[in-house]
């Protein structure tokens, strides 16, 4: 029994996974440390390696149509092994929920209200989220599209009004990376801010037609790495060096806005803007935890989880880091250690044996 009834089409997928990389442009931060001005290679390099793990996520989906990852996971694997491989999942995609929760709080009580505490924005980011997850995965569909239209449109216009503030300079120069920060950059890459597309497999099952979800994943893939380049490329050009010593590149090149004194103060728009990314984005993962316990536990619904979940979410992500740079650290040196397997390594061998079994 799938829980979770909702039914999305092939271009709300396709939006989907846009918005989720729109809300990832905030985590790559943590990338830009180590790739600095090459961050814009690292995602084509990225953005290539992903679209083969695309192919193996929706080749999953496709031989096992509606089915989600736990489902697919039992068929495969059988009962014991396959819950023991779906728990890794659950704590994988509730992960998300507090750190990205904790990632945004930590942005509005630095930046924007800074006489407010974290917690405040914590709990209110889970909250709304929370809210999202109980209407179902058709309405954080509907939401993503307006949210998708309005990120794009600021994204059109921000290069318009900083085109002034650009140096071609700021990009040399390329390349200038050893081995270890190459490898490095390329695993936080594919781990940080697309690894987290593997929740799609969890949003398959919801698909209207399944025959058409390679075209849309690629498209959504596509497109969402677009904006994600043109965001890298844009905010290199116009911070250089400062960029990626930057907590929140995005936010600090709205401030350099300044025509005739008149078009000022846009980072409040970013703000606004970076708050809705980043609520798609914990969105799915926050459906992506409940809907895979309740299935793990062969409960009829969800819903009863998003309250539980919500609250130790909330309190994982006031707890969970000391400082912004505690969480800069953990998510280049120790996140990646966990996403990985999750990522790739599972996928692919889940993939293998389905071949090799003639499972579909």
């Amino acid at each position: 029994m799938r829980i979770g009834k909702g039914k999305i089409s092939s271009i709300q997928l396709m939006i989907l996974i846009i918005s989720v990389l729109q809300g990832s442009t905030l985590t790559s931060t943590f990338i830009s440390v180590i790739t600095k001005q090459d961050t814009w290679i690292f995602l084509l390099m990225g953005s290539a390696i992903t679209a083969l793990l695309l192919y193996v996520y929706t080749s999953l989906g496709r031989k096992f149509p509606g089915k989600n990852l736990v489902q697919i996971n039992s068929k495969i694997y059988g009962s014991y092994l396959g819950s023991i491989i779906s728990i890794l999942y659950v704590f994988f995609f509730w992960f998300l929920i507090p750190a990205n929760a904790r990632l945004e709080a930590d942005f509005f009580a630095t930046y924007v209200f800074s006489d407010i505490g974290t917690y405040v924005f914590v709990i209110g980011i889970v909250l709304i989220c929370a809210y999202a997850v109980g209407k179902g995965i058709e309405t954080i569909a509907r939401i993503s599209l307006g949210i998708v239209i309005i990120t794009t449109l600021i994204a059109v216009i921000l290069p318009i009004l900083t085109v002034k503030e650009m140096r071609l300079s700021n990009f040399f120069p390329v390349f200038q990376v050893n081995l270890k920060e190459f490898t490095q950059g390329i695993d936080l890459m594919v781990s940080i801010p697309y690894g987290e597309l593997v929740v799609l497999l969890m949003i398959f099952s919801h698909m209207r037609d399944i025959r058409q979800v390679k075209r849309y994943t690629f498209w959504g893939l596509i497109i969402g790495s677009i904006y994600f380049l043109s965001v890298s490329l844009r905010n290199t050009a116009v911070l250089g060096s400062i960029g990626s010593i930057s907590a929140y590149p995005s936010y600090e090149l709205a401030k350099l806005i300044n025509i005739g004194e008149i078009i000022t103060r846009i980072e409040s728009v970013i703000a606004l803007i970076l708050l809705l990314d980043l609520f798609v984005k914990i969105s799915l993962h926050y459906y992506a935890a409940v809907v895979s316990i309740a299935q793990l536990l062969k409960l009829r619904d969800y819903k009863p989880l998003i309250i539980p979940v919500g609250i130790i979410s909330i309190i994982l992500a006031i707890s969970m880091y000391d400082s912004p740079v505690d969480e800069a650290y953990s998510a280049v040196n120790i996140y990646p250690i966990y996403a990985i397997p999750c990522v790739i390594l599972l996928p692919i061998t889940s993939l293998i044996i389905t071949y090799i079994r003639k499972l579909a």
